[in-house]
């Protein structure tokens, strides 16, 4: 009975002993990150602003590789003239990225990461058409954006110190965004481009 007790113990400090050393190798960070930049014009828009901001959990499988799956949202603005005119073709979405990263230094060190994976974004605010020199245009007040998208997010930051990182972050639109009507068809990929300020701990 003694040696039996022994040996169960001995089984019960090994097992704690395993579990404490994967939850000291197990890592995760918050992370916030915020971005302004430009994004692809849509027919004779110019120069559409891009807004970013979001949040990530980053799981480390390793020193140098992470999985950060997360939530953000993303908006197009046409900023208009001096007048304070709004844009034709504004648009926002609430994305679902899923990223890998790879740091070329250990984590909280000075270095550079990059990362790239999937999005998954649904519609958040669309727009409508407004044909102004034909009030009674079959395209007035119909939605001019899909419900869905699906791109890539590819960035590249440079870490700063413990908690900051600064660098460039993308989407790249995979699926045409631009809806179908009778007698219309038409082709819009939204792509862009920001400067990323990421602050995680």
């Amino acid at each position: 009975m003694n040696i039996f007790k022994k040996e169960l113990l001995a089984l019960s400090a090994t097992l704690l002993f395993s579990l404490s050393a994967a939850a000291q190798n197990k890592r995760f960070e918050h992370n916030f990150y915020v971005g302004l930049g430009y994004a692809t014009e849509f027919a004779n828009e110019e120069a559409p602003i891009a807004f970013h901001v979001g949040y990530g959990l980053n799981c480390y499988l390793s020193p140098h590789w992470s999985i950060m799956p997360g939530v953000g949202y993303r908006e197009k603005v046409w900023i208009g003239d001096a007048t304070g005119e709004e844009g034709a073709y504004d648009c926002s979405f609430i994305d679902i990225p899923v990223l890998i990263q790879y740091h070329l230094s250990n984590p909280r060190k000075s270095g550079l990461v990059v990362e790239c994976g999937p999005v998954f974004s649904f519609i958040a605010s669309n727009n409508q058409y407004y044909i102004d020199a034909d009030p009674n245009h079959p395209l007035n007040d119909k939605d001019i954006y899909r419900s869905f998208d699906f791109g890539l997010q590819p960035g590249i930051y440079y870490q700063m110190g413990k908690h900051w990182r600064l660098g460039v972050q993308g989407h790249v639109g995979l699926l045409n965004l631009e809806k179908d009507y009778p007698g219309k068809s038409g082709s819009y990929h939204f792509h862009d481009l920001t400067a990323t300020l990421n602050f995680h701990f």
